[in-house]
């Protein structure tokens, strides 16, 4: 048999002595890359009222929209479509279509339009911006 050949054969002789050893580690996770941290339980602190008297906890209000609407975009005999910017990103839409993949134009009026964040179901009225 050549030096570097692959023998595919079980060496039950290798494997039976392996059998009879005893990992002896120090507890150190090898998986990890630092020592876990068990953090200590946070205790609430302690308040005058009871909890009762404390009212239902309510969750925080969504994120405001943060479009522009900057103008108009109308064609005669065309429904009115609004000019409307995110940062660098700027949009054209009509009343009922969608607008970054997030906020749908409701209402186009003369000095505001209705925008609806789709994602946290919240309406808002966003003025005419002059500039």
């Amino acid at each position: 048999m050549p030096p570097h050949s692959v023998d595919p054969s079980l060496r039950y002789d290798w494997l039976k002595a392996s059998e009879d050893i005893q990992y002896e580690g120090n507890g150190r996770n090898i998986f990890t890359t630092q020592a876990e941290v068990i953090p200590e339980p946070v205790k609430p602190a302690a308040t005058d009222q009871p909890e009762a008297a404390k009212g239902p906890v309510l969750p925080p209000p969504p994120p405001p929209i943060t479009l522009k609407f900057y103008g108009f975009a109308s064609k005669a005999g065309e429904p009115k479509r609004v000019f409307l910017s995110q940062g660098e990103d700027l949009f054209i839409a009509g009343e009922g279509e969608i607008v970054d993949r997030r906020y749908k134009v409701l209402h186009i009026a003369p000095t505001s339009v209705e925008i609806e964040d789709v994602l946290n179901n919240n309406r808002q009225s966003i003025p005419l911006t002059q500039g």
